[in-house]
């Protein structure tokens, strides 16, 4: 597929702030004034299998792009003082988890590499003492190469992890200094080489683009470098630029960043390279091997859109562990102290660490699989969702007309379907359907 060019009219229109929809509603709906019930709830009526996400936050030197939840330190011991308090959050949860198999397992970050080898051994009896994992749990970790040793691949492949998460961003030099992330080539390389060798079967590497100093060119020659890898995967993320929510990218000067323009060619050709290279463009910003299970997944309409991007994991509840991690079920999303006082305060309380959350009405629902089709599948069918778009979304339909008048999607059936040149606009297209995007205006990264 090639992503046309759009109009300059066209990025003035659309080039707004909104949200990635990883989640709706988006976790800037989240409030303290929650009850965990509904989840717990859920949680208790679920018969199929659940995931489970780690939050492990530390890292030694601050990326300044990065927007996640972390702790700089250099302090060996905070992760073993951290450990201790993910076990006693593990041991309030197994009372909820009887009789139940948890089939997925992922570690993010933070960097989880921060941790030794012998805390990496004791994670993982951890979780096997504490979490009732199925006999073909699917375990997966979020690595930076720049940290990396090979003991500590060994380490995760110990515990039965198969799948990885790169972060490479840009192997140009000068943007790596810009962004204080120093990691050449030669660090990339032996991090893949090492999880072959350990049996992983599955690579993903994350990429941004929009980064300070990047330049066609510049990322040209960085994605001919990730394709010597040759990994099973690729997120090409859209670099967000909020230094409302995270000061420190106020490091950042303003005229280093690449221009709307500058970002929207860099993509353009990113794509048209990685589809050459027979990689196959999923949703927003994915890109996977033409025989990897999210391709397929893809294809099949069967893929579906969580925190940690687009995912074939089938389970309708995720229980987040850790500061910060975001638990979602069918009808309420709930999220952890942010602040690791606060997380352990709570703790040492015997209280789940649940800071924030939402309990999701009719209405969220509703709209919450009309963004979905749009971030999954590329089209809505309103026939095949059961809702009467006339009666519910009259306001929104009469933007989905302009949409169509500006060619970024078409009439198809009783819905709708995004071309070509409206996969650069898809999170736009998703935001004519979010009941709360007027109160989340300026508070989120620009679409384009």
């Amino acid at each position: 597929m090639t992503i046309p060019t759009p109009a300059p009219a066209l990025i003035e229109k659309y080039g707004l702030s909104g949200p990635r929809y990883t989640s709706y509603p988006s976790a800037l709906q989240f409030s303290e004034n929650f009850s965990d019930e509904s989840f717990l709830q859920d949680l208790a009526n679920e018969q199929g299998h659940i995931a489970v996400y780690i939050h492990l936050p530390f890292c030694r030197s601050m990326c300044w792009f990065c927007g996640c939840t972390k702790i700089i330190t250099r302090n060996q011991a905070s992760a073993d003082l951290y450990l201790d308090y993910l076990a006693k959050e593990m041991q309030m949860w197994a009372p909820h988890l009887q009789n139940k198999k948890v089939a997925y397992v992922h570690f993010g970050g933070g960097t989880p590499n921060f941790l030794t080898v012998e805390q990496i051994d004791r994670l993982n009896a951890l979780i096997k003492c504490y979490l009732p994992l199925a006999n073909e749990v699917e375990i997966s970790v979020e690595l930076s190469p720049d940290q990396l040793q090979e003991e500590q691949v060994n380490a995760f492949a110990r515990m039965g992890a198969k799948r990885a998460s790169i972060g490479i961003q840009d192997t140009n030099a000068e943007v790596q200094v810009a962004i204080n992330r120093l990691q050449p080539q030669s660090q990339n390389v032996a991090a893949m080489n090492w999880l072959r060798k350990a049996g992983f079967s599955s690579i993903n590497v994350d990429l941004i683009y929009g980064l300070p100093h990047q330049t066609a060119s510049s990322f040209e020659m960085t994605l001919e470098q990730v394709l010597q890898l040759d990994p099973d995967r690729i997120a090409l993320f859209n670099y967000a630029h909020v230094p409302w929510f995270k000061p420190t990218q106020k490091v950042f000067a303003s005229d280093v960043f690449p221009s709307t323009m500058m970002k929207l060619k860099i993509f353009q050709a990113s794509c048209a390279r990685l589809q050459s290279a027979g990689y196959t463009y999923i949703g927003l910003d994915h890109f996977a091997k033409q025989d990897d299970e999210l391709a397929k997944a893809w294809q099949q309409g069967t893929i579906k859109r969580d925190f940690q991007g687009y995912s074939v994991n089938p389970a309708n509840i995720t229980l987040g562990m850790g500061m910060s991690s975001v638990s979602q079920s069918r009808n309420a999303y709930r999220q952890n102290h942010k602040e690791l006082k606060a997380y352990t305060a709570a703790l040492d309380a015997q209280q789940l660490p649940v800071a924030t959350g939402i309990v999701l009405t009719k209405d969220d629902q509703m709209r919450r699989q009309v963004i979905n089709q749009v971030m999954c599948q590329m089209s809505v069918d309103f026939d095949q969702l059961g809702i009467d778009a006339g009666h519910c979304f009259t306001n929104e339909m009469d933007d989905v007309k302009g949409l169509i008048d500006d060619g970024i999607v078409v009439s198809y059936g009783n819905g709708f379907k995004v071309t070509a040149l409206g996969r650069l606009f898809l999170r736009n297209v998703a935001m004519q359907f979010d009941a709360y995007r007027q109160q989340q205006a300026d508070r989120c990264s620009a679409t384009l």
